[in-house]
């Protein structure tokens, strides 16, 4: 591999499902070659011992906090760039890869205008698994809006407005022209407003449907409602970045409406279903 890819997975409070990616990020196509960052958010004595056991190669890095995912991941970047790195792959925990990742996503960059990419997403709903590909926000609510489908029937890569960082490939250079997420997202938006400034940078952003992952998404929550909190913020957070004054205020209106619903409405299908 004449190019240097650094992974990053940002732990917190899940060793199993760390270990578990770390482990099929190893049995990739390229993954033997592949440098690791371990960013834990929920620092341990235990946590260090366990990993530095199982992946010895890895760099583990203890955070001073829990910094979110944008601050954890940041810290990763600025450790990944210091040491030569061409790409940065940001991976959730509780992602798992397929053998056939690195090779077919890095193709893409040979594109000089791409910058980031994506791989599409499969994960399960309530009613069953849904495949996750790119989004567009919509505007007049201010409200990034996830393209999902049961089925697959694309192949070509698509030309996106955002893709989901759960599982991304960015690289250097993107990261040089753009800089950092956003740490004022503790959590979620930060991947929308990381594309959308890479977007107003003629950078593009491609999504690989033909590459599939494995994500078991909000594992890190133990009620679906304990994100609702940290998503308003967020949401809040990205409205008055992105919208002039004079186009808040449906915005957050509607924010306001959105999110006390999704709370009594999860609260309600938690306790019925379980889920």
């Amino acid at each position: 591999m004449s190019k240097r890819i650094t992974a990053i997975i940002l732990n917190y409070k899940h060793q199993k499902d760390t270990a578990k990616c770390i482990s099929s990020i190893q049995k990739t196509d390229i993954g033997s070659e592949v440098a690791t960052i371990i960013v834990d958010n929920s620092p341990t004595k235990t946590n260090r011992q366990t990993f530095k056991k199982l992946f010895p190669k890895a760099d583990y890095i203890a955070s001073p906090s829990n910094l979110g995912f944008a601050g954890g991941n940041n810290i990763g970047i600025n450790k990944a760039l210091s040491t030569g790195t061409d790409y940065v792959l940001i991976i959730n925990p509780d992602v798992v890869l397929p053998h056939n990742f690195f090779v077919p996503l890095l193709k893409h960059f040979k594109n000089k205008r791409v910058g980031i990419v994506a791989p599409a997403i499969i994960h399960k709903q309530k009613d069953g698994l849904y495949f996750g590909l790119d989004g567009k926000v919509d505007w007049n609510l201010a409200k990034p809006k996830h393209q999902n489908t049961k089925k697959i029937t694309l192949t070509n890569p698509i030309n996106s407005e955002f893709v989901t960082f759960a599982c991304v490939l960015i690289s250097k250079e993107t990261i040089q022209k753009i800089g950092l997420l956003d740490d004022g997202y503790f959590m979620y938006f930060e991947d929308v407003d990381y594309c959308l400034l890479a977007k107003k940078k003629n950078i593009d952003i491609i999504l690989d449907p033909k590459v599939i992952i494995k994500h078991n998404t909000s594992s890190s929550f133990n009620k679906p409602t304990g994100k609702l909190s940290i998503s308003f913020k967020s949401h809040l957070r990205f409205i008055n970045k992105w919208l002039p004054l004079s186009k808040r205020i449906k915005p957050f209106l509607h924010a306001l409406v959105l999110y006390p619903y999704l709370y009594f409405l999860w609260t309600y299908h938690f306790y019925k279903y379980g889920r």
